[in-house]
């Protein structure tokens, strides 16, 4: 592996490693329970801004309720990952949790991001 992709590699881990997913049970009920969120047309965005590790870190709860076709949940995921990956770099340390809304399948992730944008203004998780 050349120097160039081993560093594009580590860069891109920062904000999907292990690292920056919130998979433990308890941590996702700190971030539902932190009452700290923006509902748009394509997603709700949930908001721990003091986080215990000083890390910024995301999770997306997409359930069969959104849909039943795992095709169409992992779309979403993947629109949801692409964003967090857009706005990585600008944020300061929060754990954030995405839940899609119904609208969102019919979305483009240019439009997602946009609304995530203007929620994460909102809810002043930018850094300073």
């Amino acid at each position: 592996m050349s120097e160039t992709s081993a560093s594009n590699k580590k860069q891109k881990s920062s904000a999907f490693g292990r690292q920056a997913r919130l998979s433990c049970f308890r941590d996702l009920q700190l971030v539902k329970n932190s009452e700290l969120s923006q509902t748009g047309k394509f997603c709700i965005v949930v908001v721990l801004k003091t986080p215990p590790d000083g890390q910024r870190r995301v999770a997306f709860l997409i359930s069969r309720r959104y849909d039943r076709l795992a095709v169409r949940r992992n779309r979403a995921r993947r629109i949801f990952r692409e964003v967090f990956h857009q706005i990585y770099e600008e944020l300061s340390p929060v754990w954030m949790l995405f839940i899609p809304r119904r609208k969102m399948g019919n979305a483009k992730m240019p439009e997602v991001l946009a609304e995530v944008r203007q929620m994460a203004g909102r809810l002043q998780l930018w850094k300073t």
